[in-house]
């Protein structure tokens, strides 16, 4: 399983939730990613590692660097 990487925005850390409650997709119950402390979370992925895959390419994609003057 790969490694969670911390929040882009609050810099947190995050862990992995199976949504028991919810449908099951193609057999398998729906798993996401989600901050501890801002409650950023991924969209309901099938597996862990698409959950964790997605969470970790969101920090990537969405962490931006600001510059202060």
């Amino acid at each position: 399983m790969p490694r969670i990487k911390r929040c882009p925005f609050c810099h947190s850390t995050a862990h992995l939730v199976i949504d028991w409650n919810s449908k099951r997709i193609n057999g398998y119950y729906g798993q996401y990613v989600i901050c501890t402390l801002c409650s950023k979370r991924t969209k309901t992925e099938t597996t862990s590692d698409q959950a964790i895959e997605e969470w970790n390419h969101h920090v990537l994609k969405k962490n931006i660097q600001l510059t202060l003057f």
